[in-house]
């Protein structure tokens, strides 16, 4: 269902690109999910900008479809699924989702500044993850 939705629903392209990427329900093809994934984050981020353009100061109902194919992009680059491992793209797309407001974004981001993925170590920045969580904050 996923698959004939993907044509045009942004949010249907999130979903197969998973789904081809884990083989949820169908043959795994993560390299196709990856390109399901990429038409979801560029079709998403064209109707945030038509959008913004039109005067929205916080951006259109695209918003989340694009924020969570970034994060999910991110985590294929992370763990090599379906494109070569490469932690600096990975860090650089969850700096981006974290960036629009994604929480889970944000925290793999202090895990790349701890452990050095995609850059130098950076404690400093990796504990601003726990000011961020703290209740109060």
């Amino acid at each position: 269902m996923f698959g004939r939705l993907a044509e045009s629903n942004a949010m249907a392209q999130i979903m197969y690109g998973l789904a081809l990427r884990h083989g949820w329900g169908l043959p795994a093809d993560p390299a196709l999910g990856i390109s399901y994934l990429s038409r979801a984050a560029s079709s998403s981020a064209a109707v945030e900008s038509a959008a913004l353009s039109s005067g929205l100061k916080q951006g259109g109902a695209a918003k989340g479809e694009l924020v969570l194919a970034i994060y999910e992009l991110a985590n294929s680059f992370r763990h090599g699924w379906g494109v070569e491992k490469d932690p600096v793209a990975a860090r650089s797309y969850y700096e981006t989702a974290a960036n629009l407001g994604d929480t889970d974004a944000m925290n793999e981001v202090a895990k790349c500044y701890e452990d050095g993925l995609g850059g130098k170590k950076d404690r400093i920045s990796s504990e601003h993850r726990d000011e961020i969580n703290t209740p109060g904050n």
